[in-house]
């Protein structure tokens, strides 16, 4: 909620300045770039609780979405390759796996 929150503050800044900008006469472009840098960094730096719930929420959802990955050791893969192995020997030998 406090990711969602956070997002329309900044847009909403971003929509003040471009709309500032365009009628400043700076053109759409510029305007647009304007916009985009003051309204980050006005809400990065006129809201940090707000920012850091958001970054909360947002990593919280990402690790929903994302599931984390579980890295192997060494000697699960050295037991890897050697199952590997002797399964392959008791094949060729036509011995039950």
């Amino acid at each position: 909620m406090n990711f969602l929150y956070y997002t329309l503050v900044r847009f909403g800044i971003m929509a003040v300045v471009f709309c500032a900008c365009v009628w400043f006469g700076t053109g759409l472009v510029l305007g647009g770039l304007f916009a985009v840098i003051i309204g980050f960094a006005v809400s990065y730096l006129a809201f940090p609780r707000l920012h850091a719930a958001a970054g909360r929420d947002f990593a919280r959802l990402w690790h929903r979405v994302v599931p984390r990955r579980r890295r192997r050791t060494a000697a699960e893969a050295d037991a890897e390759v050697e199952d590997s192995y002797v399964d392959e020997r008791l094949r060729r030998e036509g011995r039950e796996v």
